[in-house]
């Protein structure tokens, strides 16, 4: 069954989403956490040599989720600012086009950082303020209506910002479709 959701973002998948998700998903190893899994579009890609576990987590699940990938996976309702998981519990957390909904970023890397194992990585797509100025002004101009219809999506955060005020270091990154979106893998920076 496809969503309303996996229908308005098909264009984005074409344009470059899926393939990111082809590349990075693979790079998730170990007991992987994945955050915010909302219809299971990262699923598919999880390299199943490399994976021995996968926990996928929602605010509220997606039934179909639930129902579809049941033996493969486990999955829990979780918000991503207080995960129900006790520290150094994960090898990997994975979170696609999530941090633009999350309303404390800060503390939902901090979650992150928390769970991750010593040595674990961050695998991540999210959409962000464009850098080119054209893009910038227009995110900036429509994000105020766009946040309430799209469930509280903003289109101005700076997730790299973030990841680097959070104590992240990115290992590999790049940014598609005019910047829009911004990828990599980060570890934690030791201390």
């Amino acid at each position: 069954m496809v969503s309303l959701y996996d229908l308005f973002m098909r264009p984005l998948e074409q344009r470059g989403i899926r393939k990111a998700r082809r590349e990075l998903i693979k790079k998730a190893c170990g007991k992987v956490l994945e955050i915010g899994a909302g219809t299971g579009a990262n699923v598919a890609h999880y390299n199943a040599d490399c994976v021995t576990d996968v926990t996928v987590t929602d605010k509220v699940v997606n039934k179909h989720l639930a129902n579809k990938h049941a033996q493969l996976i486990t999955v829990l309702e979780a918000d991503a600012i207080d995960l129900p998981f006790d520290d150094d519990s994960f090898d990997t957390v994975v979170h696609t086009l999530v941090f633009c909904s999350i309303p404390d970023v800060d503390k939902g890397l901090q979650e992150i950082k928390r769970v991750l194992k010593p040595g674990g990585k961050l695998v991540f797509i999210e959409h962000v303020l464009p850098q080119k100025q054209g893009w910038r002004r227009l995110f900036r101009g429509i994000n105020p209506v766009w946040r309430l219809f799209s469930h509280g999506c903003s289109l101005t955060k700076d997730f790299h910002k973030s990841l680097l005020d959070n104590g992240f270091d990115l290992e590999e990154n790049g940014r598609f479709m005019n910047t829009v979106f911004f990828y990599g893998v980060a570890s934690v920076t030791p201390i």
